[in-house]
């Protein structure tokens, strides 16, 4: 069955399209019209004042609406996409904090199952996140400090066993002989980015020639710039807003990040390389002053964002994209073209998922919002069903 959404304003990856038509065939987009078209037997939808823009894609979600991805639980997994889908996300990659090495496999099982459940109509797991446990302690933000470990050859052949769940992996270069690891993930199809962690400006341009192709939560657990005697060296941050090659993702809920660090890494970055991501956790849908738990560790939601519960670290968001999206077209300021390309078709290509998601183009999959001007989703297509 083919469905036809007419009449709307589609955001292509190179233009803008007025009162177009897009045509979708078996889960795929099959064509793209400057004008109204209409398909024997297709079902219609009426795009009339909507937007229709990429699915949004998060590569870093820890869960949502009480579930916790490393509750390592079906139940959780599932909660957490049909969560997210609700609010627009289409492509999830449910991501893994720091946990006993035990608790993270069960994690991976469980997320590896999930998968096998995807549909059309349903936000398509697409793998796992690992953010942990191979991080700095200097820079564990809220991550449960005692399962910060290094990597080693065991821990190399957990990533092997399951190269097939986990797409994406945040760790400290500089932490023992982490970086020499590098090249064997990337081989394994692993995108690895750096992250907690204090590694100096030279490191991280070690890292990109072993394989690093970005760095997480841009800003936030990472080292500056310091001084080595009477001279400045640079860290993660400064190689991220200056080493053209590696992405880098905010959390553009409002209060990780304010205004101006966001304007600065567009600037540095600009829309291509500069990616956006929730970082949500299990309190993303809670209200303010709820506890939550993860890891053994407690946290609360104060002020619009969850903290620990001593108030001296951000703990993840609560805010998933779609909120992001608009607080980066209307409170930032920066152009809507370029925050779509950033919630969604730069994610693609970072994730090596290009030929297959992030924008609106004949043969990817049918993965659409429809929005209003003001960018709140009005209806989700995953895979070309609603």
């Amino acid at each position: 069955m083919q469905t036809c959404i007419v009449n709307v304003t589609i955001y292509t990856e190179n233009e803008v399209i007025p009162n177009g038509t897009i045509v979708i065939d078996n889960e795929k987009i099959t064509g793209i019209h400057p004008f109204p078209v209409h398909v024997q037997y297709a079902t219609v939808v009426d795009g009339s004042g909507l937007l229709a823009i990429p699915g949004y894609i998060d590569t870093h979600c820890h869960g949502g609406a009480g579930f916790d991805c490393n509750d390592a639980s079906m139940d959780s997994v599932l909660g957490m996409r049909d969560f997210y889908g609700r609010h627009g996300i289409t492509t999830l990659y449910p991501t893994l904090s720091a946990n006993a090495i035990p608790e993270t496999i069960n994690g991976l099982k469980t997320i590896r199952e999930a998968m096998q459940q995807n549909q059309p109509g349903r936000t398509e797991i697409c793998g796992c996140h690992l953010e942990g446990p191979f991080l700095n302690k200097a820079h564990k933000g809220c991550q449960t400090e005692k399962h910060i470990i290094a990597l080693n050859d065991g821990y190399l052949q957990m990533y092997a066993t399951y190269k097939d769940v986990i797409k994406r992996t945040t760790i400290a270069p500089e932490v023992e002989h982490n970086i020499d690891y590098f090249p064997a993930l990337s081989q394994m199809g692993i995108q690895v980015t750096i992250g907690h962690s204090c590694a100096v400006y030279k490191d991280v341009e070690y890292a990109v020639a072993q394989g690093a192709i970005g760095v997480t939560h841009l800003f936030n657990a990472m080292s500056q710039t310091k001084k080595a005697g009477p001279f400045r060296i640079g860290g993660v941050l400064e190689a991220a807003l200056t080493l053209d090659d590696l992405y880098a993702e905010i959390i553009a809920d409002g209060f990780h990040l304010p205004n101006e660090l966001i304007r600065i890494a567009y600037r540095c970055k600009g829309a291509d390389r500069l990616t956006v991501c929730s970082d949500a956790n299990s309190a993303a849908g809670g209200v303010e002053g709820e506890v939550f738990h993860t890891c053994g560790t407690s946290f609360v939601i104060e002020q619009g964002v969850a903290m620990n519960i001593e108030r001296t670290s951000l703990a993840s968001s609560v805010t998933p994209i779609d909120r992001m999206v608009r607080h980066l077209i209307f409170n930032v300021k920066l152009p809507a073209f370029d925050v779509v390309k950033m919630a969604s078709t730069s994610t693609a290509r970072m994730m090596k998922m290009d030929q297959r998601k992030g924008s609106i183009a004949i043969g990817k999959d049918a993965d659409i919002n429809l929005v209003d001007p003001d960018f709140n989703v009005i209806q989700t297509f995953c895979r070309g069903e609603s």
